[in-house]
């Protein structure tokens, strides 16, 4: 959809706008076949964010439910102003411009520290709604995360990163070692929770201090760690290890005053399970959106995850044999 379509079903679609004098500017950020344009009004008073989106993936179609059963649970995402769907043209909340990526550099104590603990209580009540327990008014989501699921992202990372970086005979060797099917029985085994799928610092908003969860339409069943251990093992941020303890440590202070009784053992195995496995998919896509898709800048991020998962596999629950071979 091209700018003067959007600009004159704005003017439709929004109160007060029809003869306003308004700024479009299109927001590089995104993607997944969609198209993201601040609107804006002369006197800086009201501001939407226009979003048209395409057929070719399924979650696309899914925002808008999804964004309503947020909003009616609790969950800190941006609201729904206006809508066209038979159009695929919807009009979001304008959270602003920054994200957690943008604090990159600043202050930990003041700044950093503070806003990530504030994804983390934003995404903290999704993970509460438990499939235990499913609520009545739960959209249509995503595959949820299974045993299949934790080894396609296996797969992914095999063909995709190893096979185009590392030789045939570190592929052969990392196919035939068991653990990788014994790790995705075990977490595919778990209780499941909603998780956000793609919880990084460049899909959380930051306004007025608090944190506002975006591009959630891969909402899905799954561990919350996976969601924790993708925001502080983000191969897009620079944390040291002890600030990623701080982080796991605040996220299981959410967990014991809610009331689990989780132990902390367990709970770092499974983080460090699931960081695993996140940095695997994160890997397999770095390799095929860069070779395959020519988008090179994504390979700029290979050394950060390589090194965070090798690190991650001298830890209790993680892969041992990724030490030993991707050299």
């Amino acid at each position: 959809m091209e700018l003067p379509e959007i600009e004159r079903h704005t003017r439709e679609a929004i109160a007060g706008w029809s003869e306003a004098s308004l700024r479009f500017s299109v927001i590089e950020k995104g993607g997944s076949g969609r198209l993201f344009v601040r609107v804006s009004d002369d006197a800086g008073e009201r501001s939407a964010i226009a979003m048209h989106y395409g057929l070719d993936r399924a979650d696309n179609p899914r925002f808008a439910a999804i964004t309503d059963f947020l909003n009616r649970h609790g969950v800190a995402a941006p609201g729904i102003l206006a809508r066209r769907e038979d159009l695929r043209l919807l009009w979001v909340e304008d959270l602003g411009e920054m994200d957690l990526g943008d604090l990159a550099g600043s202050d930990w104590a003041c700044s950093r520290r503070p806003a990530y603990e504030s994804a983390l209580r934003a995404v903290f009540p999704l993970h509460r709604i438990r499939e235990e327990a499913v609520p009545s008014d739960l959209p249509e989501l995503e595959r949820p995360f299974d045993a299949s699921l934790y080894l396609w992202e296996q797969d992914y990372f095999l063909s995709q990163y190893v096979a185009r970086f590392h030789d045939a005979e570190t592929v052969e060797r990392l196919r035939e070692d068991p653990a990788f099917p014994v790790l995705a029985d075990e977490l595919g085994a778990l209780p499941r929770s909603l998780v956000h799928r793609d919880f990084q610092s460049t899909n959380v908003m930051l306004r007025n201090g608090s944190g506002y969860l975006i591009d959630y339409q891969g909402l899905r069943w799954g561990l919350p760690e996976y969601d924790l251990a993708s925001m502080i093992y983000d191969p897009y941020s620079e944390f040291t290890e002890g600030q990623t303890r701080e982080l796991a440590d605040y996220y299981f202070r959410l967990k014991s005053e809610a009331g689990d009784d989780d132990s902390r053992a367990a709970f770092d195995r499974r983080v460090v399970q699931c960081a695993t496995q996140r940095l695997m998919q994160a890997l397999g896509a770095y390799g095929f959106l860069g070779a395959v898709k020519g988008k090179r800048e994504f390979l700029a991020h290979v050394p950060m995850a390589k090194r965070r998962l090798l690190a991650l596999s001298e830890h209790d629950g993680g892969l041992s044999s990724l030490a030993r071979h991707l050299v």
